[in-house]
């Protein structure tokens, strides 16, 4: 398992970086322990290159490599979710066999054509009851148009009743007023009689006395 990974890891590297990296093995292998001193060396020169700011080839080689780790390792991971899923759809087709399939899809077609032939009858019936419902809509407005003239025939006696009304309480009022007077002219005419009758048979009284 390590010496695949090495292996993808070695596929990935850039042309640049693999011929650095066989470069460097092969002049390890020639040098052997005689490039210790020259190993001590670089790496003195690689601290004193990180002090000052600067960045060394084998840096950036190992910055580079590690971000191409991190992009093998993602695709690793969407290749393993994309697997699982091909697996599962595999499953599914796999409970449902060439006849089942088939048995299903006829079912399906005969339901769409049980709705299909549903809505044609829905839509044949439609003008009749567009037209049974333009009938209705006359026949209430003539209705409408009926209760509309009664309606303003009753508003017009109710008015007129309300001024025949208002006449007999005027008239009423008057005929009270009139019978306030006849009474208070019988009452004059009765004290006048009274004072006639006094005078007329007072004296007559007076001489048969």
């Amino acid at each position: 398992m390590e010496n695949s990974k090495n292996f993808m890891y070695y596929l990935l590297l850039s042309p640049r970086a693999r011929e650095q990296h066989g470069d460097t093995r092969a002049r390890e292998k020639e040098e052997g322990p005689r490039s210790y001193w020259k190993t001590w060396r670089n790496n003195w020169s690689w601290g004193r290159s990180r002090t000052t700011g600067e960045t060394p080839p084998q840096l950036s080689t190992f910055n580079e490599q590690e971000q191409q780790m991190k992009n093998l390792e993602k695709l690793t991971l969407q290749l393993h979710h994309m697997t699982c899923a091909r697996n599962e759809l595999r499953g599914i087709l796999a409970n449902y066999g060439t006849k089942d399939l088939n048995n299903r899809l006829n079912f399906e077609l005969e339901m769409l054509n049980m709705e299909h032939k549903q809505v044609m009858s829905d839509l044949q019936k439609l003008p009749m009851e567009i037209s049974d419902a333009l009938d209705k809509c006359k026949a209430l407005s003539e209705k409408t148009k009926s209760f509309s003239y009664y309606h303003g025939q009753v508003l017009r006696e109710w008015i007129q009743q309300k001024k025949n009304v208002h006449v007999s309480r005027l008239k009423n009022r008057l005929l009270r007023k009139e019978q306030i007077e006849l009474q208070e002219s019988c009452e004059e005419v009765k004290r006048l009689f009274k004072e006639i009758h006094e005078r007329i048979f007072d004296p007559c009284a007076e001489r048969h006395q």
